[in-house]
């Protein structure tokens, strides 16, 4: 063609070689009905991506090179709803029938499914790491390991094509690992204290203390925004109510321990005693004797005598709690230097009958912290014994096997602690020397018994537990000013132990320090102050509504939380630092921070005046003036 005077010649819009004869893909997106791909689509990639690998890559079906290679089970059925869609076969195929679930071992007559082998069948990549839902209806092979074979931590993200390929002895390629978000690296990793994180650098929790990062306010988009060194006061600092101690008051789950020698009920006696101190206690489980007046002693004896196993439960004063459980294992016999001339001026009407001079061995067998009203629920018809009546009580056999059940029920907790740095002196050593060993942890607690030393004087405390509540250091002028102490609403059954009278502590959460002593005023109620730790004027309900009032028992500088003592007391508290201590706790915190302040030196020094008649003695101050601690 010429071009015209004036007009440049125009180049062809479209050549040979533009041109394109392959309409699939318009097909497929324009949706004509005539060349419209039955199939679906699927999503590429991995169901744990997030971020940009997340945006799901389409891909036809008709690419899968397993595409109709078995015979659609709902299509045998004529159930099948999918019709050209289906990406299973439609057609009768024998060679090309979908395996049996019931494999070699199917009973069924003419079964039209393909049967192989258990020794052909493919491993069940799910089972192998530890579980699988669909248990023995699975049509893969299970194949049963030794614990110490299977992985220390379950990886599902492996699917079965990675499975065979790592089966092939091709390398299995881990699927991307999600991207960090706001709660990277917020806490520390399990595994990593445990010697081996299986996850290296990719562990999305801290590899020790360097590598923690400050838990995010909310609404703050993952950015902590307070000053260093302070924490946000939050129910996250009170712990789980599933992993807090809350078990140690509400029955629990059994703790381990050593199993109840007594597999007959109806063909033992039972008997529960009452202890005046602690101390007794503790003695006993060192020692495996107790002391008890000629009247029981005939009553065990004749027990004993005919065969019978005697358990004994123990209860302490006016704690409200069953310490725990001995089997006698000799009969009571007089022991001349226990016996006390008759006095007329009885301290109590159960004394009436008689000096305790009559002694059996015994083997403790649980150690723990009952609250008398979990076993009133057990066994209603439980008499305790007390002061007023008579310092031991039998019961019936069905009485004793639903105490025994509910003590058992009950973890396990120690009965002393040391809070004069864990030595404990054994005698059995020659030389008077001080065996060093570290407190027991554990079902060690029934074996390595200990007791506090003869010149031991503990803190006086209340009989029964405390309890440790929490603040930071903006809410601590408030707790102090107000004589207020709050918990969230989830740790009001845990705080139901709390009494007047009760030992009470305080830690700051920001500066990892622990104040005492505090008394207890009130039991733990609901909003006594719904005002308390709100930065709303008109706020109807407290964040922390479980309150307590208390007093100031005893003031001295706090412990930092790294004590070693302190950590030694507290081993086997969870859930962190806030929460309800046993009396053995509470004991050894409340000595602790009054012999590192010296209160405990002025206690015993009073109490020696007063025995030894000196009228110059003044009593101890309730708060002492600040010292540093150590320098003493």
């Amino acid at each position: 063609m010429l071009a015209e005077v004036g007009r440049p010649v125009l180049e062809p819009t479209n050549t040979v070689d533009m041109v394109e004869y392959d309409f699939e893909n318009y097909a497929l997106t324009m949706g004509i009905p005539e060349t419209l791909d039955p199939l679906p689509y699927r999503k590429s990639g991995s169901v744990f991506a997030t971020g940009d690998d997340a945006e799901p890559q389409l891909t036809s079906a008709k690419h899968d090179p397993r595409l109709r290679t078995v015979v659609c089970r709902h299509w045998l059925r004529d159930l099948c709803m999918k019709g050209a869609a289906c990406e299973f076969l439609h057609q009768y195929d024998l060679s090309k029938m979908p395996l049996c679930r019931h494999g070699d071992r199917c009973k069924v007559k003419d079964c039209p499914f393909r049967h192989i082998s258990e020794a052909d069948r493919l491993e069940c990549v799910f089972y192998s790491q530890g579980f699988c839902i669909h248990g023995p209806f699975c049509r893969y092979r299970h194949v049963r390991r030794d614990g110490v074979d299977l992985p220390v931590v379950a990886d599902f993200t492996l699917g079965l094509s990675q499975m065979q390929a790592g089966k092939d002895g091709m390398t299995a390629v881990r699927r991307p690992a999600p991207k960090p978000n706001e709660f990277y690296k917020v806490s520390l990793c399990k595994h990593f204290l445990g010697g081996d994180c299986p996850f290296g650098e990719g562990c999305h929790f801290a590899h020790g203390e360097s590598e923690l990062r400050k838990f995010p306010k909310p609404g703050a988009g993952g950015q902590a925004t307070e000053p260093d060194g302070e924490k946000e006061l939050s129910e996250n600092m009170f712990g789980n109510q599933e992993t807090t101690t809350v078990d140690y008051y509400q029955g629990g789950v059994a703790g381990g321990g050593k199993p109840s020698p007594i597999l007959e009920p109806e063909n033992a006696s039972f008997f529960i005693v009452r202890a005046a101190t602690y101390r007794d206690c503790s003695i006993s489980t060192a020692r495996g004797e107790w002391y008890v007046q000629r009247k029981y002693a005939e009553a065990t004896n004749n027990a004993v005598n005919r065969g019978r196993q005697v358990m004994v439960f123990f209860t302490v004063g006016d704690s409200n709690h069953i310490q725990g459980a001995a089997l006698a294992t000799s009969v009571a016999s007089y022991v001349e230097s226990a016996d006390r001339k008759y006095s007329s001026k009885l301290k109590a009407a159960a004394d009436i009958d008689g000096p305790f001079c009559y002694r059996f061995q015994c083997e403790w067998y649980r150690t723990c912290e009952l609250p008398i009203a979990t076993a009133l629920d057990a066994a209603p018809d439980l008499l305790l014994p007390t002061s007023t009546t008579k310092y031991c009580q039998d019961m019936t056999s069905k009485t004793g096997e639903a105490v025994m059940k509910a003590v058992w029920n009950s973890p396990m907790c120690t009965l002393y602690e040391s809070w004069t740095g864990g030595d404990y002196e054994d005698e059995d050593m020659a030389g008077g020397e001080v065996n060093k060993n570290p407190p027991p942890v554990g079902e060690d607690i029934l074996s390595d018994f200990r007791c506090p030393l003869p010149n031991e004087v503990a803190w006086p405390t209340m009989p029964g537990p405390g309890f440790i509540f929490g603040c930071n250091s903006q809410t601590m002028d408030e707790c102090l000013g107000r004589g207020l102490f709050g918990l969230p609403a989830h740790m009001r059954i845990t705080a139901s132990g709390i009494r007047p009278g009760s030992s009470i502590f305080l830690y700051n959460v920001s500066e990892k320090l622990i104040f005492g002593i505090f008394e207890s005023l009130t039991t733990a109620q609901m909003n006594l102050e719904p005002k308390a730790f709100s930065k709303n004027p008109k706020a109807q309900t407290s964040p922390f509504p479980v309150q307590i009032l208390v007093r100031i028992s005893l003031e001295c500088p706090p412990i930092h939380d790294d004590d070693p003592v302190l950590n030694d007391i507290l081993r086997a508290r969870v859930g962190g630092r806030i929460g309800p201590l046993t009396f053995a706790q509470t004991e050894a915190l409340a000595s602790l921070i009054a012999h590192q302040c010296g209160a405990l030196s002025y206690m015993t020094e009073y109490r020696r005046g007063v025995e030894t008649g000196n009228i110059n003695i003044s009593a101890p101050p309730i708060a002492l003036p600040p010292r540093k601690i150590g320098t003493m």
